[in-house]
């Protein structure tokens, strides 16, 4: 007998990055708990690693997709690349 099975986990939208590669969840709020505590975003629907997330002097969340969001809101201000 064949089984099917779904599993989860969270990629980086910026470098593809699993939030752990050993680690599969059996339910989306699993993988999201196990992101917030590799210290990952959500920032506008999407997902960001911590090596693809930087803050400037004024703690401004800054993506490696050229994205500058505010720190405490997590709002988009500006693309610094087009898009």
């Amino acid at each position: 007998m064949y089984v099917k099975a779904h599993f989860y986990n969270i990629q980086c939208d910026c470098c593809n990055a699993l939030v752990n590669e050993d680690l599969w969840r059996v339910d989306e709020e699993g993988a999201k708990e196990d992101a917030d505590e590799s210290g990952w975003y959500t920032l506008g629907g999407k997902h960001y690693c911590p090596n693809c997330v930087k803050t400037d002097d004024d703690d401004n969340i800054i993506t490696a997709d050229g994205k500058v969001w505010n720190g405490d809101t997590y709002e988009l201000i500006s693309c610094l690349k087009g898009e």
